[in-house]
């Protein structure tokens, strides 16, 4: 049986219910430490670019910028940079971009008020947006509380509430969607007019918001190794991850415009390993050769590695051992 790995410890025995009969499989390699079968292959590139040209070029020769979704993978993508090399190089991950609570409503370069040096994201977490008394725009903790303004629907018209209980910006935005339609969305200078108008001279929160970091690729960053205490954004606008080599490749927020060497990855290399089992079935006349009887025995392994959390990329197969055959009987000692 063939099977996507990285190491394997334990001797593991498992009873299984195979056609309603009792089948012992014995895991002579063990099975508690598997691991996907897919692995990315990095690829260290020593230009110096901007994040975005670093971008541009890894999806024009590779596949994009580095990913990197676990410390197997930080550890690989180390040893793919040069021995020589022991500074700053970007990776994929980067600062969300900013939208509207609204789904439908992109911000992307619309109508925007922001105040003068807004949005500076200080302390490198402000992902939320609330409109001063100026009705000018600045970001913020999104667990700040304030006011807020909803988009609701009035004789068919769209109309902003005003709402005098101060929450953060989830709360509020939860809040705006079960009683009206959304956080405000403000398109044009009419609408941010409207806003002021119905705040009173109170500050709140609209719903423009900044997702957290992200791969290049469009997923989330579960897997975290930043520096200590980063990212903080200290210098602004630092949207941009790079890895420290002299750091033990830990990650640090840097401003994008930076030229840096930096690291791609490719199409994911199948990695392979082979297990060896032995099965002992309670019921003697149970004709191991049969295919559907082999393909039951591979549901069970795998629902029994589903539930121990392995992924479903992990792919199993029986291997044949002679020309046509996949099992043969273990001789007899004396």
């Amino acid at each position: 049986m063939n099977r996507d790995s990285t190491e394997l410890h334990q001797v593991q025995e498992v009873w299984y219910y195979v056609m309603d009969k009792k089948v012992l499989v014995l895991f002579l390699s063990g099975l508690y430490t598997l691991s996907s079968c897919l692995a990315h292959e990095y690829h260290f590139v020593n230009m110096n670019k901007t994040w975005t040209e670093a971008q541009r070029y890894c999806r024009e020769k590779y596949t994009d910028l580095a990913t990197i979704d676990n410390m197997e993978d930080m550890n690989r993508l180390i040893n793919t940079v040069d021995s020589g090399y022991n500074g700053s190089a970007w990776i994929g991950l980067q600062k969300g971009e900013w939208q509207w609570s609204l789904a439908d409503r992109d911000y992307s370069q619309g109508y925007a008020n922001w105040e003068e040096t807004e949005p500076n994201n200080a302390g490198g977490k402000e992902d939320c947006v609330f409109m001063r008394r100026s009705g000018q725009w600045n970001d913020a903790p999104c667990n700040v509380q304030h006011f807020f303004i909803c988009n609701g629907m009035k004789n068919s018209k769209e109309s902003f509430h005003f709402i005098n209980v101060a929450k953060t910006w989830h709360e509020a935005q939860s809040y705006c969607r079960k009683y009206y339609t959304d956080l405000a969305s403000v398109r044009n200078q009419t609408q941010n007019h409207e806003v002021v108008t119905v705040a009173a001279a109170n500050e709140g929160w609209i719903g423009l918001f900044r997702d957290s970091w992200k791969w290049s690729g469009g997923s989330n960053s579960s897997f975290t190794y930043w520096i200590k205490e980063k990212p903080n954004n200290s210098k602004g606008n630092q949207d941009c991850a790079s890895t420290r080599l002299n750091n033990l490749g830990r990650w640090d927020d840097m401003q994008c415009y930076i030229n840096s060497p930096f690291i791609c990855y490719g199409a994911p290399v199948k990695t392979q390993q082979v297990v060896r089992v032995k099965l002992t079935p309670k019921d003697q006349d149970m004709d191991l050769t049969d295919p559907d009887i082999q393909e039951a025995i591979l549901r069970q392994i795998r629902k029994e590695l589903r539930e121990k959390g392995i992924s479903d990329d992990v792919k199993l197969r029986w291997k044949e051992q002679t020309v046509g055959k996949i099992f043969h009987e273990e001789e007899k000692k004396n």
